[in-house]
Formats: structure tokens, C-alpha cells, sequence
């Protein structure tokens, strides 16, 4: 029977810092841990140089911008979007350990990596994304929820341990569905630093799921200070033509100018650990959906010189951005954007699905395959006068000393005054989150 078979769902959400204990907490369903990750320190900066790590790095980016363009092509509302491709990208490679044959082949096709690529990869990416400072942190962990009693493979939960990073749960999504739900709801919620709280609304026949977690906060200063804002009030041009007045927050001046793509102009603010928002402001007579797509991720993400300083004319420019506060977020599904555009197909059928890697068999026990219904993707996004906070949830379940002052220095602003798109990186260049702003 159709209904009888034990559903996959697949997470990947984003984190707060540190592990939480579950059992202990109100409300905080019922769950038993099997298995912990593997200790890992600090990524260290000539680490960041190592092939394994900008090859990983190189092959996520590139997906977050296909994946960025897929779904923003199809997304027809209009609120503010945003989107976490590295969280998608993380609960993929944590699917691809869980699968054998074509499955895999095609998650590893859609990550652009090879299984070893992959394997030697991960774990710089994960500790890559794992740090805390004075000002907030950037925080990932994965885990996998087991239905209690379910044959599966042990060599596959240490993998995930040692490799990725994992947590491995048993808890009763057939017998106690409601405290299984609970406990999944209460690591997310406290993973997210409670940013998203939301019911999976597991069913009955859920046979495991995968949580991938990512949180991120920082301010835009040492002491958590809120910028200054305009002295006046500035007009912004929404998506639907309407415009809105008020006093834009006001980044700092940053060696560099803006940058010409199509359709569009670029630049920057900074957080006070470096992590980047990179706007894409369309051209007079564009909009959104003419600037923002995977050519133009790509075009800011390979900008490696801003042109700042023009040594024949002896001229030193410097940029500051003024920006609107806001906030975005996403709740959807983007299977088919995988399927359609990614070319992962045998992980949603059930007659295809090979997931043998972690459930025994890969099949249930009334002898059906297992396989992922869906895979929902929920993102929160804040950018205010303190400071940036994000986090992301995906049911599959990141200026030298001054040289003598012989230059002229010029002072821009880059003006964000109308609907525009935005990539955000870590220090090290990793797309954190993305997407698109149509009205303040």
C-alpha cells in the first residue's frame, strides 16, 4: 500500500552554538542520542589555502548560484526573499553518504563533486563554518533522527560522526509521533537561537531525517553600536514601483568603487568580522529580475579587485554604502527546483530511491523502498542597525597599513534606493545567504 511506506524527510537548518540537550528540557520531546560527532578544532588561516578546502568552496558557491537563480526564476511572490544555499548544499552531501548507486551519483553530480572530492572536502567546509566571537558567531551541525528500532547501517552513522560531523537520535516517530516531532522542533529551535520554531509535522511514517544547521550573527562593530543612519530621508523605489521614504543605514568607507555588471552595479558592507553583504542594484530601467541570477553571483563572487586606488592619477577611492534595514525569508518547497535544474531525480522516487548506505536494504520494513517526499526550505534573514542575524531550515528532511598619504582621496556613496538583490558571504568568500529585496 502506498501509505504504508516509511517516509524520508531530510533537514537542513540553520544553527546556534553549541550541542543541545534535549532529553532534560521542557517541552523538549523525547529522543536518545546514539552517537556524537567527531571533536575538530578551529580552521586555521594557511588551512584555508589547502586544495580540499577551495575546491569544496568553489563547487558550493557555484551551486548556490544555480541554485539562487532556479528558484528565484520560479519564485513568483513578492515579499523580500532569502535563501541559504550552503545549508542545501550540506544536507545534499549528507544525503549523498546515505545513498548508493544513480542516487548518489546524481546528488554528487548537482554538488559538483566526486565522492572523495567530497569526503576530503567536508570537513574543512564544516570547521570552515564553525567560530564564535565577541560580537555573535557562525555556527553549523548536522544530525540524523532514526526511528527507534530501525535496522540500520552502523558503518554509515560512524561515517557521518567522523566525517560529517553528525549526531545520530533514535526517537519514536511511529509510537510517540508527537514527543519525536517535539524533539526535532525543540534542537532546530535552539540551533537557530530560535529564529525558526516550527512543526515538521513528521508523520507516522517517518523513517529518519537529516538535520544540517547553520546560524550566523554579527555587528556591524566591536561594541554592538548601532550605525548611524542618514542624516535625511532617502527614497526607495520598490518592486512594484511604489516608493517609500526614511533614513538608510549608513556602512562604513571601504577601499574600492562600485563595479559595472549587466544590468547592474555592485559593492559592499562589511560586518565587524568581515562577513559581507555584496549588493546587486539594478540599472535605471531594470529590475530585480533582470540583475539578480546566477551570472551576476558569479560576476560579484569572482570580483577580486574594486579598483580603488588608481596609481597614475595618484587617486585613492573610497565607498561607503547606504542601505535600507531589512529582513527577508523563504518557506517552500524546492524539490523540483533539484529535480528540474539539478537533475536529482531518483532520491523522490520511490521505485528508484537508493538509500541502502543507511537503512539496511534501504527499505522499510514492510519491504518498500524509502525515498524523500519533499524538501523544504525555510530561511530568516535581519539586517538592522546592530547587525546581521540568519538562519536557515531545508525539510529534506562567511585593509592593510595606509601607504603615505600621496593620494587624492575621492568619497562615493553607492545609494541602494530601489529593489535590489544581495549575496552574503563569509570572511573567506562562502555564500551564506542570498536573495532579493523588493520592498522596505
Amino acid at each position: 500500500m502506498k501509505n504504508a511506506f516509511k517516509k524520508l524527510s531530510l533537514i537542513a537548518c540553520a544553527a546556534f552554538v553549541g550541542a543541545v540537550g534535549l532529553a532534560a528540557c521542557q517541552n523538549a520531546g523525547k529522543s536518545t542520542l546514539l552517537a556524537s560527532p567527531a571533536e575538530h578544532s578551529a580552521m586555521t588561516w594557511s588551512e584555508h589555502n589547502v586544495k580540499a578546502y577551495t575546491d569544496i568552496t568553489d563547487s558550493a558557491n557555484s551551486f548556490a548560484a544555480d541554485f539562487s537563480d532556479a528558484v528565484y526564476s520560479s519564485y513568483d511572490g513578492s515579499e523580500n526573499l532569502a535563501l541559504s544555499p550552503v545549508s542545501v548544499y550540506m544536507a545534499l552531501a549528507l544525503t549523498s553518504e546515505c545513498a548508493s548507486g544513480d542516487t548518489r551519483d546524481q546528488i554528487l553530480n548537482a554538488l559538483g563533486q566526486s565522492e572523495q572530492g567530497l569526503s576530503d572536502g567536508f570537513g574543512y567546509l564544516y570547521r570552515s563554518l564553525n567560530y564564535s566571537y565577541t560580537t555573535g558567531g557562525l555556527v553549523t551541525s548536522n544530525s540524523v533522527w532514526l526511528q527507534e528500532g530501525l535496522e540500520f547501517e552502523e558503518d554509515c552513522i560512524n561515517s557521518l560522526a567522523e566525517d560529517y560531523y553528525c549526531y545520530s537520535y533514535a526517537a519514536d516517530f511511529r509510537g510517540d509521533n508527537g514527543n519525536a516531532n517535539a524533539a526535532v522542533r525543540h534542537f532546530v529551535r535552539e540551533q537557530t537561537n530560535k529564529l525558526i520554531d516550527v512543526d515538521f509535522e513528521f508523520s507516522e511514517q517517518t523513517c529518519f531525517a537529516l538535520v544540517s544547521t547553520l546560524y550566523l550573527k554579527d555587528a556591524w562593530n566591536l561594541f554592538g553600536r548601532d550605525i548611524a543612519l542618514t542624516d535625511s530621508d532617502c527614497v526607495f523605489t520598490q518592486s512594484d514601483g511604489s516608493q517609500s521614504s526614511g533614513k538608510f543605514l549608513q556602512g562604513s568607507y571601504l577601499n574600492g568603487r562600485a563595479q559595472k555588471g549587466e544590468n547592474f552595479s555592485t559593492f559592499y558592507t562589511s560586518t565587524h568580522n568581515g562577513f559581507r553583504i555584496h549588493f546587486i542594484l539594478p540599472d535605471d530601467g531594470c529590475t530585480v529580475r533582470d540583475a539578480f541570477n546566477a551570472g551576476a553571483i558569479n560576476y560579484v563572487l569572482g570580483i577580486s579587485d574594486y579598483g580603488g586606488t588608481d596609481d597614475v592619477n595618484r587617486v585613492r577611492y573610497l565607498t561607503r554604502c547606504l542601505f535600507p534595514q531589512f529582513s527577508a525569508s523563504f518557506d517552500g518547497d524546492v524539490k523540483g527546483t533539484l529535480q528540474n535544474s539539478f537533475g536529482i531525480t531518483c532520491l523522490f522516487d520511490e521505485n528508484e530511491c537508493n538509500l541502502s548506505s543507511l537503512i539496511s536494504g534501504g527499505v522499510n520494513d514492510y519491504g518498500q523502498r524509502v525515498y524523500c517526499p519533499e524538501v523544504r526550505h525555510i530561511t530568516n534573514l535581519k539586517v538592522d542597525r546592530k547587525g546581521i542575524e540568519g538562519a536557515a531550515v531545508t525539510v529534506i528532511p562567511g585593509a592593510g597599513a595606509a601607504g603615505p598619504d600621496e593620494y587624492e582621496e575621492v568619497f562615493e556613496d553607492f545609494v541602494v534606493d530601489r529593489a535590489f538583490g544581495y549575496v552574503l558571504t563569509d570572511p573567506y568568500g562562502t555564500v551564506l545567504f542570498t536573495g532579493v529585496v523588493n520592498n522596505i
